[in-house]
């Protein structure tokens, strides 16, 4: 049974919780001096551990204690220990934190003052109970040129609609990141779609309780936590976290509660991934005043690269349609210019973001939007026949990102993606609707880590033929993209698996690109040895 999306809550009852979040991330000390010391029989780390949100001089290493005699109601102390990965009983660092219940048991450990790019291991426990050992990095400082950055991006894990097959390849690609661009998880009730390969009997989610248990449902596969101990994550989301196609505060389903509904994804997405604490704190603020948990970010690898990670979601104004009207019908409102994907606030930060990575240097720049940038109605033209949820439906918006890379021209620029479930390599045109204008970054989106597409390879095929910046359209497979950059040249290799109804699925390169310094995307032949 489907129960309904969200309990009714009253805003006094909501932002006193928001409140008390606030005073618990606070750190007061009698957080530690009040929580039990526990020696489990049982592990505790059964959702694994993970890292991210990685500078020079530290990162963040996450878990949560999930488990029967984990206390409900009380806070656990937590040990933690950093090593060298040759030798893990030489200490470099430990530490004791707290695991509080009202953010789920779960542990956001940020490690300051260790070296700058350098691989670590780390690990947690409680009394005598140890988790799984994790891998993690610094990153190189910005004075530095390093040799090369290898990274892999994901999304789109639909927990019945395959196995996470891809993570057990991609555990052997000796990268240094994943970045992982959305829908880590889906709220919907369990699919009765006999093609489902496992099911799950959890509701549609619409409490703070159903999201965690939606992730612990997630987390539990150990291929994936393989994975998150394997490197550390950058992160972004995109609709599933909360709910379906959902744009800032509007729900296209006219949700009742929405807000206090977002408000819990949001915070169950803190409570399972490798974030600060302070955006946690500043979220619970933001949120309590109407406003943000802030996950926009800009991430810099030395003078190779830098990340402009983007929030698609939380700040997008309502879409022009209904999710059941089509630009042709009344149910859409006219075109605005102000209409914003990413919101003013954030647009403003990325167009000073692109302007600071041009003038340091920084040979590559990573543009990570959850959606596809370039458009699928090139022969239809801008505002027709769009669909209203990605970039076609916010063409202003779209314009406004073409024109700060233009005018600034940080170097190299790459927009990775996801979202559409499918293989996407595009160029990327100052003029989105004109081929002949000058080709200003090279787009890449991946197919999903497990999540069906409805769009056959035939249909792919014409659509293709349709918009002629493309340069391939696959949506027979799941897999992932590799990146390998240097100072010189970006590789982008193709990874699928045969099927993801087999955990142990073989994997192929589908196709390989490059992209060498100032030029455009363009596929190459790789020869076997």
């Amino acid at each position: 049974m489907i129960r309904s999306c969200c309990k009714p809550v009253g805003r006094r009852d909501f932002l006193r919780s928001l409140a008390a979040f606030a005073a618990l991330l606070a750190w007061p000390k009698s957080a530690m001096a009040n929580a039990v010391t526990l020696n489990p029989t049982r592990s505790p780390f059964g959702l694994g551990v993970a890292s991210g949100s990685p500078a020079t001089d530290g990162f963040v290493l996450w878990t949560r204690l999930v488990g029967a005699e984990i206390p409900a109601h009380a806070a656990v102390r937590v040990d933690w220990e950093l090593f060298e990965l040759s030798s893990p009983r030489q200490m470099i660092a430990k530490g004791q934190t707290v695991a509080l219940p009202e953010l789920g048991h779960s542990v956001h450990v940020e490690v300051t003052g260790v070296a700058a790019d350098r691989w670590y291991g780390y690990r947690f426990r409680v009394g005598e109970a140890t988790s799984p050992p994790g891998r993690t990095r610094t990153l190189p400082t910005r004075e530095t040129m390093p040799a090369r950055l290898r990274f892999s991006y994901a999304s789109c894990q639909h927990w019945e609609n395959g196995f996470y097959a891809a993570y057990r390849h991609m555990q052997d690609e000796a990268l240094d990141l994943v970045l992982f661009v959305g829908d880590y998880i889906y709220e919907a009730a369990s699919s009765q779609d006999p093609r489902a390969v496992r099911r799950h009997h959890l509701p549609t989610a619409g409490t703070l309780e159903d999201y965690r248990a939606r992730y612990a449902l997630y987390k539990s596969d150990p291929l994936l936590q393989a994975m998150h101990a394997q490197c550390p994550w950058l992160l972004t989301w995109d609709d599933h976290e909360v709910q379906n196609d959902y744009a800032g505060t509007h729900s296209i389903y006219g949700t009742e509660n929405f807000l206090q509904l977002r408000a819990a994804g949001y915070q169950a997405y803190y409570e399972h991934m490798p974030l600060r604490p302070a955006a946690m704190l500043a979220g619970v603020e933001g949120l309590m005043q109407g406003k943000e948990l802030r996950i926009y970010d800009r991430v810099v690898f030395g003078q190779l690269a830098t990340f402009h990670l983007l929030d698609c979601r939380q700040y997008r104004d309502p879409p022009l349609c209904s999710h059941k009207a089509r630009p042709e019908t009344s149910g859409c409102r006219p075109a605005n210019a102000a209409h914003s994907m990413l919101g003013m606030t954030q647009e403003h930060w990325l167009d000073e973001s692109f302007k600071i990575s041009a003038q340091q240097g920084s040979h590559w720049n990573i543009v990570v939007s959850q959606s596809r940038l370039t458009p699928a109605n090139y022969h239809d033209g801008a505002g027709k026949n769009v669909t209203v949820d990605r970039w076609d439906g916010y063409p202003d918006a779209r314009l406004r990102l073409l024109r700060a890379l233009a005018r600034h021209k940080p170097r190299n620029p790459l927009v990775i993606g996801g979202d559409i479930h499918q293989n996407w390599v595009a160029h990327v045109h100052q003029d989105p609707y004109n081929v002949r204008s000058p080709v200003i970054a090279s787009e890449f989106i991946g197919t999903s880590i497990s999540s069906r597409t409805g769009r056959t390879q035939e249909a792919a095929t014409r659509h293709a033929a349709r918009n002629p910046h493309c340069l391939l359209s696959n949506t027979e497979k799941r897999g992932y993209g590799v990146v390998e950059l240097t100072p010189t040249r970006a590789q982008v290799d193709l990874r699928v698996l045969d099927t993801v109804q087999d955990q142990n699925s073989p994997i192929t390169t589908l196709a390989t690109f490059v992209v060498e310094e100032g030029k455009a995307a363009r596929r190459i032949v790789v020869r076997p040895g």
